[in-house]
């Protein structure tokens, strides 16, 4: 009797988990970053959700198959819906360091203003072996040993350097175009970027690096039981990503589009889908697991994305780690075409 009610109340418990599960993907989905709530979901630890489910999937197959595949199917929308765990849908190669060919290496980092960056980044240059360093919140310390480090630079591989305010911008491609995205009525909060134009493989490439509007403050806010900014948050950052991408299909040409940066917005996010639709999330499409690019304590999240057009080819793209900052940088290598 106690164990045919112990069966009933396992039974209920895997069945709630997973009908939870869902409730909890279509608020994301649906969402995000449109109400409070949604927000609190989307920046949330939402890749914790699926640690039960390591006790209740075993759980399940031993009830019966038919628990078993409820659980399975709850497994997947926790892992996949909820806490964006991805797996590549198109495997090929990493190109190996060193190696000559036709592919662009790119890395995009939001250094957080850190000075300690400084000391290393030469190394780090090297080990990245990138054709595009891309900086969000470049520290003045950083520019200079960037400078520093181009100085010493010889044939065949000879980098420019592009400083801003903002940004710090390592290219081995010439550079042209660079613009700074206008401040809407002069608010800081609307979304900073950089755009430029690069000559890649014999044709022009549109690029942009941005850093967009932080939910930080209304996040903190939240933990100390002070809702009220939520709402503002999502009104400036949806009004910051939306410009943004207006302002930089507005300066694109025909060829490939590439924008890499800090959108603070998380890949469930709404306004990502919403404003930066037609562009593939490069993780999304070729990177393995959660992906989480900003760390603060137990809170992680992917808000640092590369983001490319239909001709733009992702082959490989990861996460690094070991990084001074609480974001860390973000490698892909793309192609153009098939």
């Amino acid at each position: 009797m106690r164990s045919h009610r112990g069966a009933l109340i396992m039974r209920y418990a895997i069945g709630v988990y997973a009908a939870g599960m869902v409730v909890v993907a279509f608020l994301v989905a649906t969402m995000g970053d449109r109400h409070p709530f949604g927000m609190l979901l989307l920046f949330g630890p939402r890749w914790m959700l699926a640690a039960p489910w390591l006790v209740l999937l075993p759980l399940a197959w031993f009830l019966s198959r038919r628990m078993g595949g409820v659980a399975l199917v709850g497994t997947a929308v926790t892992l996949f819906s909820v806490s964006g765990f991805e797996v590549p849908t198109l495997p090929m190669p990493p190109r190996a360091l060193g190696a000559q060919a036709a592919t662009l290496r790119l890395v995009t980092y939001n250094t957080d203003g850190s000075t300690e960056l400084a000391s290393r980044i030469g190394a780090d240059v090297l080990r990245w072996n990138a054709d595009m360093l891309l900086l969000q919140d470049c520290a003045p310390e950083v520019a200079q040993a960037l400078r520093a480090y181009r100085s010493t630079r010889r044939p065949p591989r000879r980098y420019r350097l592009y400083v801003d305010p903002e940004f710090c911008l390592l290219s081995a491609l010439p550079v042209q175009g660079l613009t700074r995205k206008p401040a809407t009525d002069g608010a800081y909060d609307s979304g900073r970027a950089l755009r430029f134009e690069v000559i890649w493989q014999g044709e022009p490439v549109t690029m942009a690096t941005v850093h967009l509007p932080s939910p930080r403050m209304a996040l903190f806010a939240a933990r100390q039981g002070d809702f009220t900014l939520l709402a503002s948050s999502i009104r400036t950052r949806f009004g910051a990503s939306q410009a943004t991408a207006k302002w930089i299909r507005e300066g694109s040409r025909s060829g490939p589009l590439i924008v890499a940066g800090d959108f603070n917005l998380p890949a469930e996010s709404p306004a990502l889908r919403d404003h930066w639709g037609g562009l593939r999330n490069a993780f999304s499409e070729a990177g393995w697991g959660f992906g989480h690019t900003m760390f603060a304590g137990s809170h992680r999240v992917r808000i640092d994305h590369i983001l490319v057009d239909r001709a733009v080819d992702v082959r490989d793209v990861s996460v690094l780690s070991g990084y001074p900052s609480e974001h860390q940088p973000v490698v892909a290598d793309l192609t153009i075409g098939r």
